[in-house]
């Protein structure tokens, strides 16, 4: 049968509108002004009284996004949430059987689903649906309802509307494309200024007071890390070290790190003990922090003039002391429990007398809790076998650790943040 006059300048204006829909697709790249268009030009080119997208939400349900027409109950999703359980209905037919659907009376079909109507208080005639699909992904259905001047809808409806139905399956995955993309860029920049952000609160350079040489290096597992660690100079013949390690990994970890960093550096005064500093430390921190959340931490002093070193742990990594011989020893000295996990703390400090050329090497438990492929951890033998040489500055000994690390752990990626920190008298 020969198309009609009537047909042919339908057809034209649907064909009309699959053009404006493939211009929408390259010009609109945000959400709120692209759904609605891509109805408001589905109701203009198919003249029905209103069209509605729903888009498969994380339980497999249909939820309607967006609406046009039919009412200011319906414009736009305007009022109540509304969602078609999967299986439910025209648009839950569709979307499991993947395939149009011409409904000429909806309420005589017994897969009709009212309760849209109930909530809208829009009453549908006749109904046009079809599957949104892209690359074999369910996004959703898009329906046209009532057209206008006409009962119902009829098949030479159908071909043109499942092409406009794919031109909107490919602008709503281009969209999410997009905005994939743009979150992506959003957490790579956050993440970016959460790096200088955390690099700021660690020492840009080391003190270099006469006749002590350090080194450190600081590699987080993540973007950003809970690890830290400090050299500070207190007058002339005093100078503190810390290293410590914020539980957790991530910005939680790293903002409780620079908070912890902080204070200490407000409580490091000349002539303060490690203990002291410590006890103070840890008072300072209780109630300032996450719930279960908590930092163990290496407090010391040294006094320059007599090369003693007095220090102490706060359920810290037990230190290693390489002799001027190459023989490496770990200090197993005593401790108290870690940071903010108590409202009082008592320690107990250890001191040494450090020879030319030995080292006291601190770090954190990303080094002995270094795991290969084979999930076996470096452990503190396997640092006592890297360390077992003579070395002749600070950073020979941090050098020799982190490619004793890479090592062991091959192509295994990194278990945990790994922090180090070395010094020694010349």
């Amino acid at each position: 049968m020969a198309a009609t006059p009537a047909t042919i300048e339908h057809q034209l204006k649907v064909y009309k509108g699959l053009v404006e829909v493939s211009a929408l697709i390259n010009a609109i790249t945000d959400s709120e002004e692209l759904l609605p268009a891509i109805l408001d030009v589905a109701r203009r080119v198919m003249e029905v009284e209103a069209a509605t997208l729903f888009l498969v939400n994380p339980a497999g349900d249909l939820e309607l996004a967006a609406a046009s027409g039919g009412g200011a109950g319906v414009n736009h999703g305007a009022g109540p949430k509304i969602v078609v359980p999967r299986g439910r209905g025209i648009a839950g037919w569709v979307l499991d059987n993947k395939r149009t659907l011409l409904v000429a009376d909806a309420y005589s079909d017994a897969r009709f689903f009212p309760d849209v109507d109930k909530k809208t208080g829009f009453r549908t005639r006749s109904i046009l649906c079809v599957p949104l699909m892209r690359n074999d992904t369910e996004i959703g259905v898009l329906q046209v309802l009532n057209p206008i001047g006409r009962e119902a809808f009829d098949e030479t409806d159908v071909e043109s509307f499942e092409a406009y139905g794919t031109l909107a399956a490919t602008a709503i995955d281009k969209l999410r494309t997009i905005e994939r993309q743009r979150r992506q860029d959003r957490v790579s920049q956050e993440l970016a200024f959460a790096r200088e952000i955390q690099a700021s609160f660690l020492p840009q350079s080391l003190p270099r007071p006469a006749q002590v040489n350090f080194a450190a290096t600081y590699r987080p597992a993540l973007n950003v890390g809970g690890d830290f660690y400090d050299v500070i100079e207190v007058g002339q013949d005093e100078v503190y070290f810390v290293i410590g390690d914020v539980s957790g990994k991530g910005m939680p970890a790293a903002l409780l790190m620079a908070q912890a960093l902080s204070l200490l550096r407000f409580i490091l005064q000349p002539g303060v003990s490690p203990e002291a500093a410590l006890a103070r430390w840890n008072a300072m921190l209780n109630g300032r922090t996450i719930r279960g959340m908590f930092i163990t931490a290496l407090l010391g002093k040294i006094t320059l003039s007599t090369r003693q070193v007095e220090f102490c742990s706060a359920g810290h990594c037990h230190p290693f002391l390489v002799s001027n011989g190459g023989i490496p020893t770990e200090l197993k000295i005593p401790g108290s429990p870690p940071l903010a996990l108590l409202p009082e703390m008592s320690t107990r400090s250890h001191q040494l007398t450090l020879g030319a050329h030995e080292w006291l090497v601190l770090y954190t438990d990303g080094l002995v809790e270094s795991f290969n492929a084979d999930d076996v951890p470096l452990d503190p033998e396997g640092v006592v076998r890297i360390l077992g040489r003579e070395f002749a500055t600070a950073g020979d000994v941090v050098d020799s650790l982190n490619t004793g690390e890479l090592e062991h752990r091959g192509a295994a990626p990194p278990h945990d943040d790994l922090t180090l920190l070395v010094f020694g008298f010349q």
